[in-house]
């Protein structure tokens, strides 16, 4: 394109570089693909179809690429090409909130997960370098930050111990109960058991 001013002629090469690596990229993952799927040809058959493929995808993703951010690049108010660009980005937070999840784990435990969670709101200015036409797009996105992690233990299992205390302690009358029911040793002194009395 003649007559492209130096900012033209730069968005115009990273529009052409970008464009580029998408095709190379995308054109190297098909293009691969075919080749690994085509295992029963021979080798050389196998890299020409996957070399046909590669170069297929990739021309036709850079001029895909090439021609939809041409056209976005384009001023609509003196219809200039490449002469659209970025000028100004505003990020402002319209709200922030405290959010917590919880998670039940095998041990009785529970994972306890905290973030603040924002709502950031972009203002982004484009501005044509030949006439110097502004425009403006808003857009919103949400933004996690000071993201904590802990472990809470399990809750002691209080009433279950006071409880095996008492069953011991009551358990001790019992062992007394059964010695008496059962009872074998001599008579205590100054007694007189009845075979001495009739005697």
């Amino acid at each position: 394109m003649p007559d492209l001013s130096p900012e033209q002629a730069a968005l115009k090469a990273s529009i052409q570089k970008s464009a580029l690596i998408w095709a190379l990229i995308l054109g190297a993952l098909v293009g691969g693909f075919i080749y690994m799927l085509n295992d029963e040809f021979a080798q050389p058959m196998r890299a020409l179809i996957g070399g046909g493929t590669f170069i297929a995808i990739a021309s036709l993703i850079f001029f895909w690429r090439s021609r939809a951010n041409s056209a976005a690049a384009t001023c609509p108010n003196c219809n200039a090409g490449f002469s659209i660009s970025r000028t100004g980005r505003v990020e402002k937070t319209l709200s922030s909130a405290q959010k917590e999840t919880r998670d039940a784990q095998p041990d009785y435990s529970t994972k306890v997960v905290t973030w603040v969670e924002e709502t950031i709101e972009i203002t982004d200015t484009y501005t044509c370098a030949k006439c110097g036409d502004t425009t403006t797009k808003i857009n919103q996105r949400t933004n996690a930050k000071d993201r904590k992690e802990k472990i809470e233990p399990a809750a002691a299992k209080d009433g279950g111990m006071k409880g095996a205390s008492t069953n011991k302690t009551k358990a001790a009358p019992a062992e007394g109960g059964l010695k008496k029911a059962g009872q074998t040793h001599a008579p205590a002194k100054g007694k007189k058991t009845g075979a001495e009395k009739k005697g």
